[in-house]
């Protein structure tokens, strides 16, 4: 994610504010084995300059989601489908359409070369969150030995010889080492962001609030070692045939704001008033199945004269 854009991990407190006699409630996965879900996902980015746009991003992709264990925990089959990651861009800069092709072009080749892969996911049953990639140490192999042929691949297309293609692919080795567990835990974070209603307590047809600490999902963004304080609204709408839950997350301002002056030191001069970051969330169940319908967020974050806005919307079928 670019522009400091924050897609959220919710852990929760323990404190909660409502009424004395509200009656919480919860979602609890009740997956069959020989489940399987088709999931597509398509995020859209936007990114504002002075109100202009100067960039659009969009991506689609699906996934395929099959449960193959059901012992102590659930073991769920997650992959992506053959050929189906589309990436589209938009851009009014050309410095910015020329690194975002290549980019792009990085990413397709990878997802080619790992495609076929099949993580094994270990899920906790009363979460829904994912705790482990059961057979982590082959997609990290496979995933390297990817990203080497990729630079292979770019390498001889620029007319590189092998003496540099060699020192990337040591730089490369050397990164993977170093990050390859934090790869794992941003795939894993965005897993757990999608099921992330399962994880929530709410009243039916009202709401409540709670503290909550929040992780950027992606471990190895700039932020992805903070936890933010944030103030969570969950709300829900029950009927005869369909449960929707909605959550609103307020984050503390002054310490975001802190955060963001000790990453950016040109940037001391700001104030709360400079930077503005709001999420809203919304997950679908119907009452005859136990998956999720659909999940839906919104991120938008603001610093300055630079806004970003970023919405994704996830269906199972």
């Amino acid at each position: 994610m670019k522009c400091f854009l924050f897609i959220t991990f919710l852990f929760f407190s323990n404190f909660i504010f409502c009424q004395p006699n509200t009656q919480l409630h919860s979602i609890k996965p009740n997956w069959k084995l020989g489940d399987i879900k088709k999931v597509h996902t398509v995020t859209f980015t936007n990114i504002y300059i002075k109100d202009s746009l100067v960039n659009n991003t969009e991506v689609k992709s699906y996934y395929s989601i099959a449960v193959i264990d059901t012992n102590k925990h659930y073991t769920l089959s997650y992959s992506i489908e053959s050929n189906s990651l589309d990436v589209k861009t938009e851009s009014n800069i050309s410095e910015v359409d020329s690194a975002l092709a290549i980019m792009t072009d990085i990413i397709k080749n990878i997802e080619e070369e790992t495609q076929s892969f099949q993580y094994e996911i270990l899920v906790d049953k009363k979460t829904g969150q994912a705790l482990e990639v059961k057979n982590s140490d082959k997609f990290l192999t496979l995933i390297e030995k990817a990203t080497s042929n990729v630079i292979d691949k770019f390498g001889n297309k620029l007319g590189m010889s092998s003496t540099p293609i060699d020192s990337i692919k040591q730089k490369v080795g050397s990164y993977f080492k170093l990050k390859g567990p934090n790869i794992l835990k941003t795939m894993l974070n965005e897993f757990n962001y999608i099921m992330g209603a399962y994880s929530l307590t709410f009243p039916y047809n009202s709401s409540i609030s709670q503290e909550a600490l929040v992780h950027d999902v992606n471990t190895l963004g700039e932020f992805g070692d903070i936890e933010f304080p944030a103030f969570i609204t969950t709300s829900s709408k029950k009927t005869d045939e369909s449960l929707t839950i909605q959550t609103d997350t307020d984050y503390d301002k002054e310490y975001l704001l802190n955060q963001f002056k000790k990453k950016h030191k040109s940037m001391a001069e700001l104030t709360t008033s400079d930077i503005y970051l709001s999420e809203k969330t919304e997950a679908i169940f119907t009452n005859a199945k136990n998956w999720i319908v659909s999940q839906s967020s919104i991120v938008i974050f603001k610093v300055k004269e630079v806004k970003v806005i970023n919405e994704t919307k996830v269906s199972f079928q």
